[in-house]
């Protein structure tokens, strides 16, 4: 669906709302560059004149060796849309990364490992990023800080191109593995908790890429006890590489680009920054105790890492 908002003599917003199971924010977000390209060639596109490829629709290409599409046909209730109740006022608001800023943190972040002996670490900004908001966002719960209880951080990692699945990267569709790092709350809000959190996400990801169905049978009922009430998660959507700032219709680059869907404590959106090149641009929607807690914690870390 698509709604278009007329705000007189400012501007105007597009919202739009798919279904995952008709395609993933990749396969959006190629559809939108696409009808943007036409739009400002004013429907006069030549095919060669883009960068963008068709997409492929051949899902019989895609391979199931565990038999998953039985698996959770059975797992997975068919149930009637539910209506959502009214949990609270929100803040949306978003905090922007600079290139600056993430070379910093990785350096840092770098610098501890050797200290602690972390071993080999590959810090690249999806997991800088995503360490120092968990730790940010766990430090604002309200909970007893230094417990044992796990807390996890779950995030789609694309999986086109690789070989368990047999897709290119047009495929249209939706073609994500779930990835799920876990770490006992004392570990987060601890000294070490950013180095620590990203020690925990890497290793999610390189277990995703010796093995993109490493415990896929199990996705069903993990994310099931994962979003247990009292449990603490914080779910990952989009992705900077969309690259959404760089959707443009004939007038430009959009103003903010927002994900309407973020609307509690449990989930955070990333995407590019609109002026700040290769920065990221992180989307949060809390409560006023818990944003006011968030940016403290956030500030006093950044403050910290500062002054390495």
């Amino acid at each position: 669906m698509v709604e278009v908002t007329v705000f007189p003599n400012s501007g105007f917003t597009i919202c739009l709302t798919f279904n995952h199971v008709v395609g993933d924010g990749k396969s959006l977000h190629h559809f939108i560059k696409f009808w943007a390209s036409l739009c400002k060639a004013r429907g006069d596109l030549d095919p060669f004149e883009t960068t963008l490829s068709l997409p492929s629709h051949e899902r019989t290409r895609l391979k199931d060796p565990k038999g998953l599409k039985l698996l959770y046909s059975q797992a997975i209730e068919i149930t009637e849309p539910k209506i959502t109740e009214f949990v609270g006022l929100r803040f949306r608001f978003s905090v922007v990364l600079s290139r600056e800023l993430i070379d910093k943190l990785k350096n840092w972040v770098s610098f501890k490992c050797g200290t602690h002996d972390s071993g080999a670490l590959h810090i690249s900004t999806f997991v800088i990023t995503c360490s120092l908001i968990w730790v940010c966002m766990v430090g604002s719960e309200e909970s007893e800080q230094y417990s044992d209880q796990l807390c996890y951080l779950v995030f789609p990692a694309d999986s086109r191109d690789r070989p368990e699945f047999s897709l290119t990267s047009t495929y249209f569709g939706n073609c994500l593995t779930i990835c799920m790092a876990a770490m006992k709350r004392s570990e987060i809000v601890g000294e070490n908790g950013i180095v620590a959190a990203a020690n925990a996400i890497e290793r999610e990801i390189r277990d995703f890429k010796s093995d993109a169905l490493k415990k896929v049978e199990n996705w069903v009922s993990d994310y099931r006890e994962r979003v247990k009430p009292g449990k603490s998660r914080l779910f990952i959507a989009g992705s900077p590489k969309l690259g959404v700032y760089q959707t443009d219709f004939g007038w430009g680059k959009p103003k903010k680009c927002e994900a309407a869907h973020i609307e509690s404590s449990a989930s955070i959106s990333l995407c590019d920054c609109r002026d700040e090149k290769e920065g990221i641009q992180v989307g949060l929607a809390l409560e006023r105790v818990q944003m006011n807690k968030f940016v403290n914690i956030l500030e006093q870390k950044l403050h910290n890492i500062d002054k390495f």
